[in-house]
């Protein structure tokens, strides 16, 4: 290894793999001069020998940053959802590098923000979140088997009686707006998202009608939360145009 100065900036000039390297420092230190010097045969070496450079890992603010971008073509209410967590999760753990986030941590965060009377299924979407953004690191493995989820009830929603049902109809009926009845009939005859309902146009209802009532109809559904959704065919029993329009 050799160091020599050329005006005001030291060099460096060494035999690497038969190649003469020779490299300004950019430097007037001969001590920064010398890291330098043993810095740049390191990452020779290393590329050499195809050992991988280790990457620098960011601040968790960055990181989840980074992960937000990477969710692209999700629906709004998704991308939404996506965003309110890692806001979140950024007031909690954006301050420490990612890598100093363990199992304990997220323990920790879980019984704090169900001691905010946060529910359970919202405190799962936000530590799914967090595993988003572990994963893209490669950090999620090691702690994967000591993280637990939340049990979330599962008995909250209540089929409707066909009494019920009628009660709903009877007040969408009185309505003032034109299109909640129909909407509210199209949801509870196909079992529709109030989204995939709201995304209906016109030229997605494929109806035949006779003596004031349809016969037989169909339904394409434009778009929907998961792919297999989107694009299928939902049947429409028969309605006449007196329960269709029965609020005008």
């Amino acid at each position: 290894m050799s160091l020599y100065k050329r005006g005001d900036v030291w060099w460096y000039k060494f035999f690497f793999n038969g190649q003469i390297i020779r490299e300004s420092t950019k430097s007037d230190s001969k001590t920064v001069a010398k890291e330098t010097e043993k810095a740049r045969r390191r990452d020779l070496e290393r590329a050499y020998n195809r050992i991988p450079k280790r990457e620098r890992l960011p601040l968790f603010s960055k990181a989840a940053e980074a992960w937000l971008a990477s969710k692209n073509g999700l629906a709004a209410k998704s991308a939404e959802r996506y965003e309110q967590c890692v806001k979140i999760l950024k007031t909690e753990f954006g301050g420490r590098l990612i890598c100093d986030i363990d199992a304990n941590d997220i323990s920790d965060y879980q019984r704090k923000r169900l001691a905010e009377d946060v529910s359970n299924r919202t405190v799962n979407y936000e530590v799914g979140s967090l595993r988003g953004i572990l994963k893209q690191f490669g950090l999620w493995g090691p702690i994967a088997d000591r993280v637990r989820s939340l049990r979330e009830r599962r008995d909250v929603g209540k089929a409707l009686s066909e009494d019920d049902e009628q009660k709903l109809i009877s007040a969408a009926g009185k309505s003032r707006s034109p299109a909640f009845l129909p909407l509210l009939v199209v949801s509870l005859d196909t079992g529709m998202r109030a989204s995939e309902v709201q995304s209906l146009r016109r030229k997605d209802l494929r109806l035949a009608w006779a003596n004031d009532s349809i016969v037989s109809g169909e339904i394409v559904v434009p778009k929907s939360k998961t792919a297999a959704g989107t694009f299928r065919q939902e049947r429409v029993k028969k309605l006449t145009r007196k329960e269709i329009n029965r609020n005008e």
